[in-house]
């Protein structure tokens, strides 16, 4: 009992040292971003004569919200650096143009577009450092990544593009799919759902969900969005880092069964039952 206290005591203390770690890092970059502003207004190089209005305000928001997914995903606290670092650039960029450094405004997001080069680059680097796992009760699978019943699971990536997968009589198989951006759309009304326990893993950055599933058919669904909302068997949510988890009755006793596993940074996840 000691032994495990001191575990806990340590692991407390080690979440304490990290949070006051970011909170300096998130202090000492607003005083060098706030020393920075003042340095160019003394030189004449910018004017702090602005007018505070919503257009000055909105830009500090989108970096303060990247600060903070940037911050949490370092932290292992959920969070997002890909979406966390994007919407600190464009905030930063927009709230340059508000004290006349350059000239950014909203409609030139699409100029940031080589940042994707950037994140597939950080992806493949980080790729083979990082496995991400996905607890489910799966008949004794530990996770996604050890599908129950010795199945082989079918892994999809892709930049862009959609996907469907509505053919009749289409086969149902262990799947783990990754889009950065792009639209998914299942209907397991016209597919061969086979026995056992399927696990499903559908993650992207941008995209629409959607899944028709027979009433007939048990499943669970673990469905989480940074920005966007959810609807899954009437259940709802809405806004910024919401997440559903909803299971049927009959689950955990059924032979045939769909376990799911969604995870998208903006969009929207809806799963209906028919």
């Amino acid at each position: 009992m000691e032994e495990i206290e001191n575990n806990s005591s340590q692991d407390e203390k080690r979440v304490i040292q990290l949070r006051k770690r970011a909170a300096n890092i998130l202090l000492a970059t607003g005083l060098v971003v706030i020393g920075a502003i003042l340095l160019l207004a003394n030189l004449g190089i910018i004017s702090l004569e602005i007018e505070f209005s919503w257009s000055t305000i909105y830009p500090v928001l989108l970096a303060g919200i990247g600060l903070k997914l940037w911050g949490d995903s370092l932290l292992k606290q959920g969070g997002s650096w890909t979406l966390g670092s994007f919407l600190t650039v464009f905030g930063v960029l927009l709230i340059m143009d508000r004290f006349e450094v350059i000239s950014f405004q909203f409609a030139d997001v699409l100029r940031l577009w080589p940042l994707l080069f950037i994140y597939i680059g950080f992806s493949i680097f980080l790729g083979g450092q990082k496995t991400k796992k996905f607890q489910f009760d799966t008949n004794g699978a530990d996770s996604y990544h050890q599908p129950s019943l010795g199945k082989k699971r079918k892994s999809t990536k892709m930049l862009i593009g959609d996907h469907s997968y509505n053919d009749e009589n289409w086969k149902v198989e262990p799947m783990d799919l990754w889009n950065g951006i792009g639209d998914y759309k299942f209907d397991f009304t016209r597919a061969f759902i086979p026995d056992g326990d399927t696990p499903i893993i559908v993650r992207g950055w941008i995209g629409d969900v959607k899944m028709i599933i027979p009433n007939n058919v048990p499943f669970r669904v673990e469905a989480r969005i940074k920005t966007g909302d959810i609807k899954v068997a009437g259940q709802t949510a809405d806004g910024f880092r919401r997440e559903i988890v909803y299971e049927t009755e009959d689950y955990q006793l059924a032979d045939r069964r769909l376990s799911l596993w969604i995870d998208f940074n903006v969009g929207s996840i809806k799963v209906e039952r028919v």
